[in-house]
């Protein structure tokens, strides 16, 4: 999105959500939010603008009483791991650019595509002898951007764990 409108960005996850309906396997479907949660309370406002919609709920983080999901690096890793293995089991596919929900199909596809070749480990060594060599993921290279690919990782890796918490019940 090249808005910073809040109001413009909950218009158009409501458009989205709309979409989605329109699909009969997901017409009466639990929709699971998941909004990285920060500083800004970005999450909670999500919440907070869509709380209207049937079949709409956020994840919450209940040990730190807070909507969102907390992006630390090792659920990074985590959802990188597990975005690989599926890619590589073919467990992962995308719809066909007909019945992908999205305002320009091809594009996110193009997108999505570019910023996957892209994305990987980041090697920063330390400025002085006080600090430590880091290792990050990114595909913040050259002026690209890593968004959708975090998105994919994340929804993967968050349904995943879900499904594997619930199977433990």
């Amino acid at each position: 999105m090249k808005t910073t409108e809040p109001e413009t960005h909950f218009t158009l996850v409501r458009t989205h959500i709309r979409e989605l309906r329109q699909i009969p396997e997901f017409q009466f479907s639990v929709i699971q939010i998941f909004v990285e949660r920060n500083l800004g309370f970005e999450a909670e406002h999500f919440e907070r603008a869509l709380q209207c919609e049937e079949n709409v709920v956020f994840y919450r983080d209940e040990q730190a009483c807070r909507t969102g999901i907390l992006t630390t690096e090792s659920v990074k890793m985590a959802a990188m791991t597990m975005t690989n293995v599926m890619l590589r089991e073919q467990r992962v596919s995308l719809l066909t650019e007909d019945k992908l929900v999205s305002r320009d199909p091809q594009e996110i596809r193009r997108k999505l595509r570019e910023q996957l070749e892209i994305y990987s480990m980041q090697f920063k060594t330390a400025d002085t002898v006080f600090q430590k060599n880091r290792c990050a993921l990114s595909g913040k290279v050259g002026g690209f951007k890593d968004d959708i690919v975090i998105c994919l990782q994340l929804g993967i890796y968050w349904t995943e764990t879900a499904r594997l918490l619930e199977s433990m019940i």
